[in-house]
């Protein structure tokens, strides 16, 4: 499990990031905390911190689209969290960031000590949900649609297809020119979302989706 201490606040209304800033201090030992208020400056912050832990993002923010930053931020730093913090507590909304990358939904309703509980599940690598949407978000939405590439991100699914195709990670980091350890990650996170523990069950899961979808 690895603890999460370098965090950044990602939302364009002081109050919020305050808040949550100081319950960050209360709960956690010696955070890191760097606070933004736009998409450009948590680019900026991205490209100049090293080894970010978690975001804690709002699901809307000046300067861009956050499901595009969202995927973008897991196709370049798989290894940093990320927690929707929304004022939108609508299902549909949790689904379409999860479904793209995000490691967590929470709506700002909620008691603030949530935001403390959700940074202990995504310690210990598991997707956090608050309980009033979790059974909608997991089970009722979405079930027409659960083709792979609907559940994996663009970068997971073609790791997917390549892991079935028999490829080792030092081929794949090759192939798509990724760190051998960004691979690994990439492909823990696929084992995740679909609950898989083995290559076998990786390749078996992508070729009914295939055998299905061309059916």
């Amino acid at each position: 499990m690895k603890k999460i201490t370098k965090i950044i606040l990602a939302d364009d209304h002081d109050v919020v990031k305050h808040g949550v800033e100081a319950l960050l201090r209360q709960t956690i030992s010696g955070p890191d905390i760097i606070k933004v208020s736009s998409i450009n400056e948590l680019r900026n912050q991205m490209l100049c911190q090293k080894d970010i832990h978690l975001i804690i993002l709002d699901i809307k923010m000046p300067g861009g689209n956050t499901v595009e930053i969202v995927k973008d931020i897991k196709a370049n730093y798989p290894q940093t969290k990320i927690l929707m913090y929304s004022a939108h507590e609508e299902p549909q909304y949790a689904v379409n960031f999860i479904r793209n990358g995000a490691d967590g939904y929470l709506g700002k309703s909620q008691p603030l000590q949530k935001i403390a509980l959700a940074i202990k599940v995504l310690e210990n690598d598991k997707r956090f949900v608050d309980e009033n949407i979790e059974d909608e978000v997991f089970n009722n939405n979405g079930a027409n649609d659960l083709s792979l590439s609907n559940i994996l991100s663009h970068r997971e699914f073609q790791i997917l297809a390549l892991l079935s195709e028999g490829k080792t990670n030092i081929n794949i980091s090759d192939e798509l020119n990724l760190q051998k350890s960004t691979v690994s990650t990439y492909k823990k996170r696929i084992m995740q979302k679909l609950n898989i523990n083995n290559n076998i069950g990786l390749v078996d899961a992508y070729r009914t989706d295939y055998n299905t979808s061309v059916n």
